[in-house]
């Protein structure tokens, strides 16, 4: 046989058993150059089959591989039957020449360099995805999307005021009033006595102060918020007496203003709030007698809550100036003045600790450093007139734990507890017998604990009640409903 075809017909044996991908077959450790022919060789060559003779450039006609009429072979190496054939090699599926490229055998250098170097398949590209819709950036400043974990909550939850926890009805009246924006819903808590309604831009609430009925309403969009607070407990008499003109406690004149700025929320709030019953006297004859029980509060609070993801804060100062005096004529005639005034820088700290798809775990802190400065009286003691002062400075740590979990779709277990730590207060000033003194205390003696449960269906209603100390410590309050829950609201959707 032609050493030159033996060796092509080799090389392209060995091709084709490579371009075999769903059947390869694998060659013998040691295969001759007459084996490989008995192989490669067809048992029948119909004209289909036969490649086409090319023309090589110097004009002469080389042998393709599967030529139409092949060498004689001796009858020693005369291929066996079909049959015998598939017995000892597995017959590969048929596999057609591409007659547009045809192999030529003349070059054998081209050969095999095609069959060292067969064409690499490029690696199966994964399916790709459809294209996602870009979530809908929401309008609320990068406010996170509403989840279970980030629904608005009744008074139930959260009551220590962690940072990192969800908000509920009365930490959004109290100072994240922008939060209303976008919320429809009715909220009904009977025994604190109190309802709030959201429309998606104004909403209103009513509840108690002190023994009045007080009423808000206020508008929230997504970077701006206000509302205004009232309750009315107002007397006048005019008769032969005189004037008189009576306050009721709970007298409250309140206005919160809220602004979104950057990735902020800076809240400021104020409250003329009467305490305690007050009666304003003008007699036709003798002194004037005035009363004053009146709390002016203020505040100023920047929070990061819109964009915040892994830390949450809030910063700010509160003011308070309590009045507590009766004045008669020119002088002060009640003997338990105490009116003071009260600055408290806060730092309240908070962050998700751990979570997983159905629980969270909140960590937080709450700082309060308040300054007390009471006003000074004074006192005839001994036939000399003593000025009485006293100033107050302190430091409060509160720690706070917040967990949940949803035990399904309709159902939130929650706990919480917080630690107050007085780490510092500092007294000193001048008594009655003018006398200086100091006094310094370090004190944590109070620890707070609840659990609670959500209910919801969809997004319809929902209820949410946390227990009570006498749930667990006196079982007659389970039957005569006192004490048995802390807060208990639900909520109806919209």
């Amino acid at each position: 046989m032609n050493l030159k075809k033996a060796v092509a017909l080799t090389f392209i044996t060995s091709a084709l058993a490579f371009a075999q991908q769903e059947a390869p077959v694998e060659a013998p450790a040691e295969t001759t150059t007459d084996q490989a022919a008995v192989v490669s060789a067809p048992v029948e060559s119909t004209p289909e089959e036969t490649a086409p003779v090319v023309e090589q450039p110097s004009g002469e006609q080389s042998e393709v591989t599967t030529a139409a009429e092949p060498e004689t072979v001796p009858e020693a190496v005369q291929p066996p039957a079909q049959d015998s054939v598939a017995a000892v090699v597995p017959a590969p599926e048929p596999v057609v020449i591409d007659s547009a490229k045809p192999v030529v055998a003349d070059s054998a250098k081209q050969v095999a360099v095609n069959v060292s170097e067969p064409p690499k398949a490029e690696p199966a590209k994964p399916a790709e995805k459809p294209a996602e819709k870009p979530a809908a950036k929401s309008a609320n400043m990068g406010m996170p999307p509403k989840t279970p974990f980030t629904v608005i909550h009744g008074n139930s939850y959260n009551i220590v005021e962690n940072e990192a926890a969800a908000d509920n009805v009365d930490l959004l009246l109290k100072n994240r009033l922008v939060k209303f924006a976008g919320q429809k819903f009715v909220y009904v808590e009977p025994a604190g006595k109190k309802g709030v309604v959201s429309l998606g831009n104004f909403f209103g609430a009513m509840d108690l102060s002190a023994n009045l009925g007080r009423a808000t309403i206020g508008y929230a969009n997504y970077g701006f918020a206000a509302d205004l607070r009232l309750s009315l407990g107002q007397l006048n008499i005019d008769d032969g007496d005189g004037k008189k003109r009576g306050t009721s406690a709970g007298d409250d004149w309140g206005l919160t203003l809220s602004k979104v700025l950057g990735g902020y929320v800076v809240t400021a709030s104020a409250d003329w709030i009467t305490f305690a019953d007050e009666i304003d006297f003008d007699p036709k004859e003798g002194p004037k007698q005035e009363q004053r029980y009146r709390d002016l509060t203020g505040s100023l609070i920047v929070s990061d809550g819109p964009v915040a993801r892994k830390h949450f804060w809030s910063a700010g100062v509160a003011f308070v100036r309590h009045v507590n005096e009766m004045e008669r004529g020119d002088h002060v005639v009640n003997e338990d003045v105490d009116s003071r005034t009260t600055i408290v820088p806060v730092f309240n700290y908070g962050t998700p600790a751990l979570r997983s798809d159905r629980a969270n775990l909140y960590l937080g802190l709450n700082t309060s450093f308040p300054i007390i400065v009471n006003d000074a009286i004074e006192i005839e003691y001994q036939g000399r007139v003593v000025q009485t002062s006293e100033y107050n400075l302190g430091m409060t740590l509160v720690p706070n734990i917040v967990s949940e979990v949803l035990l399904n779709k309709y159902v939130m277990f929650f706990g919480e507890t917080n630690y107050e730590w007085n780490v510092l207060r500092y007294i000193w000033g001048k008594n009655s017998m003018g006398e200086n003194y100091a006094i310094q205390q370090s004190v944590s003696d109070k620890v707070n604990a609840s659990i609670g449960v959500r209910f919801q269906y969809d997004n319809l209603v929902a209820c949410e009640f946390a227990f009570g100390d006498s749930f667990f410590t006196d079982t007659k309050a389970i039957f005569n409903g006192e004490g048995v829950f802390i807060k208990f609201g639900g909520f109806i959707y919209f």
